[in-house]
């Protein structure tokens, strides 16, 4: 009798107990698909922790923004209390940080949509200062925009995503830096609209970046079961066969191995950065092996 108590006990508590509910930014605009990987992967995350945790809802909220203001979102974690973007010291004193960079760094090797005419010009870059002298586009509060102004690089800011592209062919900077796993789908979106836009042929830069699952510091249980997920899938290689599926065509069209890739160092990661776990991120030999994946 006091086992049967028991056990309608534990049943009772397991069925009221309330259901995780994420809450994230729409996409910036009706082109931008940048988030349909990162969806993927934190919808199967939280899948795979539903025998432990129960059911969980993602819902869509406001319009993706600035940084600073999705900081403070996340910071009251009222309207948004989940957001995935390349990390900064700041979001990680002030947000609850998932170390697992899940894109592997790929977002961190950057190739360039340029102007058609100007394919020559890049043509000639040999080295690293060729390139700083030309103007980037980059939104204003991206942790790339940062990296890159402290580095060195000439940059153009735009306050729109959108905008950025048409800032491009109205020549207001040289070249727009885009992630391996951003870059050819924003092309094929926009081509025919602006046909005078190419992706650059010949050159890459490699800014390590990784871009982190940041949680509200008020919602430490759905933090842990985020990364209790994450971790689920890595262990049975659920995680790197998401990310192939994702972006296996991506890398073998960059074809990373016939660039010249320009490397610097990124000067906002903090010494929280998995660097050692070889295991999470993307080697350069990888794109010499892409096919065999």
């Amino acid at each position: 009798m006091i086992l049967i108590v028991l056990t309608s006990g534990l049943l009772t508590a397991r069925l009221g107990q309330a259901q995780d509910v994420i809450r994230v930014f729409k996409p910036h605009s009706a082109l931008d698909q940048r988030h349909l990987y990162k969806n993927a992967l934190l919808t199967l995350a939280l899948e795979k922790t539903k025998p432990s945790y129960g059911d969980f809802d993602i819902v869509f909220t406001l319009q993706g923004t600035q940084r600073n203001r999705a900081l403070a979102e996340i910071i009251s974690g009222r309207r948004v209390n989940v957001h995935i973007v390349p990390t900064r010291p700041e979001w990680e004193t002030k947000a609850l940080a998932i170390r697992v960079p899940i894109l592997k760094g790929l977002l961190g090797y950057r190739i360039f949509l340029i102007r058609r005419h100007d394919i020559d010009k890049f043509k000639k870059i040999e080295s690293l200062d060729q390139l700083q002298i030309l103007k980037a586009g980059l939104r204003q509060q991206w942790s790339t925009t940062e990296a890159m102004s402290r580095l060195g690089f000439q940059i153009v800011t735009g306050n729109n995503y959108e905008g950025l592209f048409a800032m491009l062919m109205a020549n207001r900077f040289d070249y727009f830096p885009r992630g391996v796993n951003e870059i050819f789908r924003e092309y094929n979106l926009r081509s025919k609209k602006l046909p005078g836009m190419v992706i650059e042929p010949h050159l890459a830069l490699y800014l390590p970046q990784p871009n982190y699952i940041f949680v509200s510091k008020k919602y430490p249980g759905i933090a842990q079961r985020i990364e209790s997920g994450l971790r689920q899938m890595i262990q049975d290689g659920s995680f790197d066969k998401l990310f192939w599926t994702y972006h296996k065509s991506n890398i073998q069209q960059a074809g990373l191995a016939s660039r010249k890739i320009f490397r610097v160092e990124n000067p906002l990661l903090s010494k929280g950065t998995p660097s050692e776990s070889e295991s999470l991120w993307i080697e350069k030999k990888v794109f010499y092996r892409v096919n065999e994946n």
